[in-house]
């Protein structure tokens, strides 16, 4: 009977620590797999129960943390264009999903097992072919 009551404690658990809170100021690591080793970025990042929202430079991503779909507006190098964004969260992992009409992005984010470093594993299928990046956030 321990066994069954420990099983489910350990399992709530694993669905508390499940969906780690990413919110805070993040600088990429250039020495960590950035692809311009003398460029600076830094996103904010705010998170509810239900939404993310990003911020870098003058661009803010906000989106549903259930899995559905927001749209929104962006220029593109033919004009405005709609963009998708889809988050979804896979175990301790959170999947963003970016598309437009002539680019796919999924990106999968994690958090450090102290919280001090995110990475974005990226994986976009453009019109030149599919391009994959590992980038590493420090918290600042």
């Amino acid at each position: 009977m321990r066994l069954p009551i420990l099983g489910a404690l350990v399992f709530g658990v694993l669905l508390i620590q499940g969906k780690p809170d990413f919110s805070g100021t993040w600088t990429l690591d250039n020495g960590a797999g950035g692809s311009d080793p003398t460029a600076k970025m830094v996103v904010v990042i705010a998170q509810t129960d239900t939404t993310i929202t990003l911020s870098f430079g003058d661009r803010t991503l906000s989106m549903p943390l259930d899995g559905s779909e927001a749209t929104m507006k962006v220029s593109g190098p033919a004009g405005p264009q709609d963009l998708t964004l889809r988050a979804r969260w896979d175990g301790a992992r959170l999947m963003v999903e970016q598309r437009t009409a002539t680019t796919s992005i999924v990106q999968t984010v994690s958090l450090s097992n102290d919280g001090s470093e995110l990475t974005v594993e990226t994986v976009a299928h453009v019109p030149e072919g599919e391009k994959r990046a590992t980038q590493r956030f420090k918290k600042s």
